[in-house]
């Protein structure tokens, strides 16, 4: 015959293995404290772990960023950043993309930051941050050897040709006027357009200017539209990304090798 003790031993494991569940929980701490969850890491913490900094860069731009003809991407901007990324202990992925458009990209993440001839700007200063400058610049208006341009009064009504989304494009806006200015993809283009009397003058940074000039025989007029100031641009709020580079490019400057660089990339404008 089956005893009540038979008949109770199922419910008796039952209640044994729900006591044993209710001690396996979790329970809050003496004072009553949830633990904290992991801290998120900074940009430049996680470019540091994984020792390599994604970089926005137009290669139109010689001598700062240009080809080489076997698809090397060389010059000023990027011999400097390599020296930055030396000292501070990583590598470098260079992304290449229309200038026009590296802003938005640091912006959303899909580069970590910009580096492409940028000039400091108050409207660029809203979107972004920038490190301390590295060079600094003019922007020059550029001409066909035979124009009857001879000054920036008389560019008043004309055509220009700029790069996209650049100072250079801002500067003929603003400084000439009742301009016709046309912002191309890239300088190699509005170069090609003057070449080809396209255009009546191209704006562009004076160490662009003077390399174009070197090879096709333009004239760089005599005055600028604008003294500037290079600098590599930073998603706001990453502190600490650019304390980083701002140490890097404090000691080359100090060390003189930025220096050598414009020697190297920039000897007619030095």
């Amino acid at each position: 015959m089956r005893s009540f003790f038979t008949k109770a031993l199922p419910i008796f494991l039952i209640l044994c293995l729900a006591l044993a569940g209710c001690g396996n929980q979790t329970t809050p701490a003496a004072n009553g404290a949830a633990t904290a969850p992991a801290a998120e890491k900074t940009l430049w913490e996680q470019i540091q772990e994984k020792g390599t900094i994604t970089v926005g860069n137009s290669p139109d731009y010689e001598p700062y960023e240009f080809e080489d003809g076997q698809g090397n991407v060389i010059g000023f901007d990027i011999d400097l950043l390599g020296l930055i990324c030396e000292e501070l202990g990583i590598q470098y992925e260079l992304s290449n993309m229309s200038f026009d458009n590296i802003i938005t990209a640091v912006q959303n993440g899909q580069t970590n930051i910009g580096m492409s001839g940028f000039s400091i700007t108050p409207e660029r200063a809203e979107q972004v941050d920038f490190t301390s400058p590295y060079l600094s610049s003019a922007q020059a208006v550029v001409v066909n050897a035979d124009s009857p341009i001879k000054d920036l009064a008389e560019l008043k009504g004309k055509k220009i040709a700029a790069g996209m989304g650049t100072t250079g494009e801002a500067a003929a806006q603003e400084n000439i006027e009742g301009a016709d200015v046309v912002g191309l993809d890239n300088y190699a283009a509005a170069f090609m357009q003057l070449k080809n009397k396209g255009c009546d003058a191209v704006v562009a940074d004076l160490a662009v200017a003077e390399k174009y000039t070197a090879k096709d025989g333009f004239v760089i007029l005599k005055d600028y539209l604008s003294v500037e100031e290079n600098a590599i641009v930073v998603a706001k709020g990453n502190d600490d990304l650019v304390a980083a580079l701002n140490g890097a490019i404090e000691k080359l400057q100090k060390e003189g090798k930025i220096d050598e660089l414009k020697a190297k990339w920039m000897p007619v404008a030095e």
